[in-house]
Formats: structure tokens, sequence, C-alpha cells
């Protein structure tokens, strides 16, 4: 390999980290520690790389080694990580506090921290740090998002929607906090606010498959038959496979009977 500095080899591994070759980006990174020992760079990229390969043993080991020697918070947010894949959640809880300890004004950072757990559905994890975000930058919409998510999966039905609320008032483009905020309407039993939620986000944008069921089973317009045919495409792309032979007619009825008091 004709690489002749550190930092082209940790920029070879992680362009194989990105194209998801972790065991190519780890014997790139291997190769570069054996020509630049020490390099923190390139340790944290054999971490990555045996945290992405599943072997996250090693990862750990690696990342508590790095934790005393080059502490940072990429650092201990993938200790974070890999101790959470290894279901030690006390230990990761404890590496992303000290993360979010050295990064009070970073949202961005503590944001990821939050979806670390919430991705593994540790909710009450979670919400310290999508809270500590949205402290940090309060006009930024996915911290809110983030928060009014995590607070929903906890049931906290009412903060939920205020923190959802303020992510499309923030970013009225923001379909997918749209989207999310329409289930959380539909689900509390509030039909005709959901119903005008979930309309108002295009039938061109990214659908999640929750919102386009609560979409489909309110709003079906049989009577308009271009908004059913867009209906139908809609679905069959974001299930991934054609609605089956009598599903329309049944969410038709299934959309009456919710419109009913």
């Amino acid at each position: 390999m004709s690489i002749q500095s550190s930092e082209e080899y940790e920029k070879e591994g992680l362009r194989l980290l990105q194209a998801e070759r972790p065991a190519e980006a780890l014997n790139v990174f291997v190769e570069g520690i054996r020509r630049f020992p020490g390099d923190a760079d390139l340790t944290m990229g054999t971490a990555m790389s045996h945290l992405r390969l599943g072997d996250y043993a090693q990862a750990c080991e690696i990342l508590e080694d790095l934790r005393l020697t080059h502490r940072s918070a990429e650092t201990l947010q993938a200790l974070a990580e890999a101790y959470l894949a290894r279901g030690m959640t006390g230990e990761a809880v404890r590496a992303a506090e000290e993360a979010a300890a050295g990064a009070r004004d970073d949202a961005r950072q503590l944001s990821r921290l939050g979806r670390s757990f919430y991705s593994c559905r540790r909710y009450r994890e979670a919400l310290p740090f999508y809270e500590l975000a949205a402290e940090a930058s309060p006009e930024w919409s996915e911290t809110w998002f983030g928060l009014g998510a995590c607070q929903w999966a906890l049931k906290q039905a009412a903060s939920a929607e205020a923190a959802l609320r303020r992510a499309v008032e923030l970013d009225p483009k923001d379909w997918q906090a749209r989207q999310f905020l329409g289930c959380v309407l539909c689900d509390v039993g509030r039909k005709k606010e959901a119903r005008e939620m979930l309309e108002s986000v295009p039938l061109e944008a990214p659908w999640q498959k929750p919102a386009l069921e609560r979409l489909v089973a309110m709003s079906w317009w049989p009577a308009d038959k271009t908004r059913s045919r867009q209906m139908e495409t809609l679905w069959q792309t974001t299930m991934g496979s054609a609605a089956p032979k009598g599903a329309l007619d049944v969410l038709e009825e299934v959309s009456r009977k919710m419109d009913e008091p």
C-alpha cells in the first residue's frame, strides 16, 4: 500500500468504514499503527472497526486505553456504544455522562449520545441527553424531535406533543416531525388534528410506515380517484409491496369508522 503518512492511513480507513467495509478498514488502521506507533487517530480507527465488526470486547479494551491517554467526546461515545452492545448499561451511562460533561454546549454531540441509547430502546437513559441538547440549542429543530420521540416512548404524551410541535414550528418542512406528531395526536384520540397534521405532509415526501398507515385509515379519499391512485403508489413504495387484494376496501371501511363519534 503506497501510503506515506498517518493522515493518509486514517483517511483511507475512514473511507472503507463509510463504505461498510470494516474488515478492510481494520487492516489499514493496523498497518498504519505498525508504521506510526501510538497514533491516537489510527488507534481510534481500529476501535471503530472492531465495533462495526461486532468485536465489542476488543473495542472496549482499545477505547478504555484511549479514555486514559486521549480522552475525547468521540472516544467516550464510542465506548458507550460498545458497552451498550455488550449489555453493560451502567458502564455505558458513565461513559456517556463523562462525554456530556465535556460537551455541554454541543447539541449535536449530546443528541448523538441520546440517540445511542434510544436506538437500543434505553429511553430512560436517553432522555437526559436529549434534554441537555435542547437546552444547548433551543432553536435547533432536531433536538426537539429527538426529545419528543424519547418522551413518547416513555409514555409522556403531553411533553412529547409539546416537543414535537416545537420541532415543527422551528422547521415547518421537517416532514418526519410532522408525521410523528400526527401519529401522537392520532394515538391519543385527537383524530381531526392528527388528520390535518398528516395531510399537511406532501405525498412525495419520505413517509414512515406508521404515519402512512394512520393517514390511509383516516384519509383514504375514496371519491377522489387521482388522490386514491397516488395513495396506492405511495403505499406500495413505502410498504415495499402492493396492498393485498381487498385491503383498500378494508381501509376505506376503517376510515369511515374512525370518523364516527
